[in-house]
Parts: structure tokens; C-alpha cells; sequence
């Protein structure tokens, strides 16, 4: 009987399990997801023009320990077909930024478009980390574990931020100069979280992606829940200290798809709802004491989105500038280039040679980016990758019922929505750790259809 490659080569491309290396692959996990979650916190600029932070030195490294199992995983053709469909349209975006960076107007910074190559580069090595170290159940369990405890940290981190007005020297708010041009007053503190990342929109969306994994599952333990309640009760304040909307309404949906979708855990989750938003109520009731100014920063989402739509509605704020940009730099990518796109690193230029004051100058969507900097043709295949995975991990959620699958799904959810939130987005560092987790559930999904597919055979010529 003819075994299929996916199936036998599982064994063979990880020796981590055969040689009881499991210490060496926590290593590798542990320092990916550092580099991935933390890795933008720690950095050195060796040059007015490039710095490296954790996550450029140790992706590559990390990239290279476990090119021997690429190499294995090709020769024996182990990649699934969306894995492969994936790396290439990646693939294909670097060779389009090269070409572009000598045909296009707008790409006139070598800069900018060697970062944005340099930042799709580092995410196929990211994607195919994620999919050589984690094979099997076990592994994805233990690296979510990894990603947690990491994710907490950053959160601790937030809160001291926002109660001691003390940042980092990346966040804008350091920069005392920069924010009395943009009207704060320095002697009012500032009351925003935004940790490792520039601004508070860039960590916002960080929190609302990660935060499902916090979700109800039916195997905690009491303590466990007690803990996430307090994580989720923790992350609604800082989303509202920040005024992420946005990242806002991401949150609420895929809380109510987990909710539709998980009937194991409906009551569990509910409680859980009830008792982060009380926790949320406490932590905001307590920071008043400290600082009355909190309560003047409190702001309901409700009224949040009534006040944005208002603004909107005569052509100003933040949604009307967004939707605005959006629109115009479509439309005009599609006159200007018949959508074969600007050429990555050149969506300022494009955008300033509109000469619209209306406009904003970053795309404030990972998606309107890839559409008007790669072209539709690119678009509409990453897209269609993101939407494959998306359906492979609902169908192993409805074949295996379990919870983890689901927070995977919410975490997809949380990424597609959210990532209209930051100024700019694609090839963030940790914007590859969902999609990697999408794709290790869809090749688990794929071993699962070849493992019963083997079985009905053997059982039918044993008959």
C-alpha cells in the first residue's frame, strides 16, 4: 500500500522526537515567539538607517538550524499544496518589489523598499519555523503556552506604562517635543499604553489578535479561568485607556463568533464575559482614585462609534479620513496603474503627489496596502490563501471540537479586522504568528483526511 508523503514524512522531518531533543525544539519555539512577541523592544541601530532587533537577528539564525528539514520536506515533497501556494505568492511579492523599485515613480527610496522586501523575506522564514518545529497537537499546545506567558509580560508592561506615564524610547509619547506640536500638554500625563510598538493603535491590535487564546475552555482548571478572566478584564481597559474602536469592535466579533461556534463552553463563557467586564469596571473604579482624569477619559464604544460616524457625516475624524484614503488610493492605483500596483515602499509618494489634505499619508489597512502597493493579481492570491487556511481550520474545529481550534479561528478573525487599525501593518513581526498557526492546523487537518483515507484502504484490501 502507497503511503501518503504528508503522512510518513511527519516522522522523519522532525528527529527533534526520535532523538529526545524536545529540550532543543522549546529552545527553537521559545526564542521565535520571543523575537516574534517581544523582539521589537530590543534593538540596536547600527547605522542611521537600519537597526536590528531580536526578531532580525534570530529569525534567520533560526531559519537556518532547520534548513536541513526544508530541504527534506521539499525533497520528499512533505509541503501541503497551500503551504507551497502561500511561499510563492510571498515569493512573488519580493521578486515584484525588486522590479518595482526600478519601474515605478513612486518607489524612490532604496530604503523603504529594501525594508519592505526584508519584511516579507523574514515572514516566509517565519512561516516555514513555525510549520518545521510545530507537527503535531503537543507542539502547537506548548508553543500557545509560550505565546501566552509572553503576551502577559507585555501586558504587566502596559499597565505600569499607563499608570507611571513611563515609555519606551520607541513610543511616540517619549518624545516630549513631538507631542506639544500635536497639542497635548506636557503637564498632563499622557494615560497610553503602547509598550514596544510606536504608537497605541500598533499594540491595541496586538492585544485584540492574542486575546482569544484567553477564551474559555472546557479543561481549565478554576485557576486557570480566574486568571483569563483577569487577562481579558485587563486587556478591555487598556483597549479603552487607548481609544482603539477599531480594535474594539474586532474584539466583540470574534468573541460572539467563539461564542456562536463553542456550545461546549457557552456558560463558561459567558461567566467569563460577565466577570472580565466587572474586572475592567474595577480596575477603571480604582485608577479614579488614584487619578481623577481617568474618569474623564472614560468613553463608552457606543458613543466612541456615535462620535466618529457624526464627524464623519461632515467630512472629518478619524473613520471619515480612513474610509477617505481608502477609496481614493484604490481608485487611483487602479487609474494610474491599471492595477498592477505601485510598487511596495511607495505608498507616501503616491498618495502625497495626489496633493489632497484630506488624505492620510500611511495606509491605516494592511489590506488596502498589498491591494494598491502589489497590484490586484497579488491581492486577490494572498487573500485567497488567508481564506483557505481560515476554512481548513473551521473544518477542523467542526471534525475535532476542540477549543483551541476555535481560538485559532478567532484569532484570524481578530487579525483580518483589526489590521485596519495601525498606521501600517503588513510584515509587522508578530502578524505571522496567526496566519503560521492557521497553517499548521490546516496541514493537521490534512494529516487527519490522509490518516482515515489509509486506514479505508488497509482495512479494504485486508478484506
Amino acid at each position: 500500500m502507497k503511503r501518503c508523503g504528508l503522512l510518513t514524512g511527519n516522522k522523519m522531518i522532525m528527529r527533534f522526537e526520535t532523538e529526545k531533543n524536545k529540550t532543543l525544539k522549546f529552545a527553537l519555539m521559545f526564542l521565535y515567539a520571543l523575537s516574534a512577541m517581544l523582539g521589537l523592544g530590543f534593538y540596536i541601530r547600527i547605522h542611521p538607517a537600519i537597526a536590528l532587533n531580536l526578531y532580525r537577528v534570530f529569525v534567520p539564525i533560526l531559519f537556518i538550524i532547520i534548513t536541513p528539514q526544508l530541504f527534506f520536506a521539499f525533497k520528499h515533497r512533505l509541503f501541503s499544496k497551500l503551504d507551497i501556494a502561500l511561499f510563492t505568492v510571498l515569493a512573488t511579492m519580493i521578486l515584484y518589489g525588486f522590479v518595482m523599485f526600478f519601474l515605478s515613480e513612486y518607489v524612490t527610496s532604496l530604503k523603504d523598499s529594501l525594508k519592505e522586501n526584508l519584511e516579507v523575506v523574514l515572514g516566509i522564514f517565519s512561516l516555514a519555523i513555525l510549520i518545521t518545529l510545530i507537527k503535531n497537537e503537543n507542539d502547537l499546545l506548548t508553543f500557545i503556552d509560550i505565546v501566552k506567558v509572553l503576551f502577559v509580560c507585555l501586558l504587566i508592561f502596559a499597565l505600569f506604562e499607563i499608570f507611571t506615564d513611563i515609555h519606551l524610547p520607541l513610543s511616540r509619547y517619549s518624545d516630549y517635543y513631538l507631542m506639544q506640536r500635536l497639542g497635548y500638554l506636557p503637564s498632563v500625563p499622557f494615560y497610553r499604553a503602547t509598550t514596544i510598538f510606536h504608537n497605541e493603535n500598533d499594540y491595541s491590535t496586538y492585544l485584540v489578535i492574542f486575546a482569544p487564546l484567553f477564551f474559555a475552555n472546557k479543561k481549565d482548571s478554576r485557576f486557570l479561568f480566574i486568571v483569563d478572566c483577569i487577562i481579558l478584564g485587563l486587556i478591555l481597559f487598556v483597549l479603552q485607556i487607548n481609544r482603539a474602536w477599531i480594535c474594539s469592535v474586532a474584539l466583540i466579533i470574534s468573541v460572539v463568533f467563539y461564542l456562536l461556534v463553542n456550545n461546549k463552553s457557552f456558560l463558561k463563557n459567558i461567566l467569563k464575559i460577565i466577570l472580565a467586564v466587572a474586572i475592567y469596571q474595577c480596575v477603571y473604579f480604582f485608577a479614579g482614585i488614584l487619578d481623577p482624569n481617568f474618569y474623564h477619559m472614560k468613553m463608552g464604544l457606543l458613543n466612541e462609534l456615535s462620535g466618529q460616524q457624526e464627524t464623519a457625516s461632515i467630512g472629518l475624524g478619524s473613520m471619515y479620513r480612513r474610509l477617505y484614503t481608502y477609496f481614493v488610493s484604490v481608485k487611483n492605483m487602479f487609474v494610474q496603474t491599471y492595477g498592477v500596483g505601485i510598487g511596495p515602499g511607495g505608498f507616501f509618494n503616491f498618495l502625497e503627489s495626489l496633493n489632497d489634505k484630506d488624505l492620510l499619508l500611511s495606509p491605516h489597512s494592511m489590506w488596502v496596502e498589498i491591494l494598491v502597493e502589489y497590484g490586484i493579481i497579488l491581492f486577490l492570491t494572498f487573500a485567497a490563501c488567508i481564506i483557505y487556511l481560515f476554512y481548513n481550520v473551521c473544518v477542523l474545529f467542526k471534525n475535532t471540537k476542540k477549543e483551541i481550534y476555535a481560538q485559532i479561528i478567532c484569532m484570524v478573525i481578530a487579525f483580518v479586522l483589526a489590521s485596519n487599525a495601525p498606521s501600517g501593518f503588513f510584515g509587522m513581526d508578530f502578524m505571522w504568528i496567526p496566519i503560521g498557526l492557521s497553517m499548521i492546523a490546516s496541514n493537521l487537518l490534512i494529516l487527519r483526511e490522509k490518516e482515515k483515507q489509509n486506514t479505508y484502504v488497509f482495512r479494504k484490501e485486508s478484506y
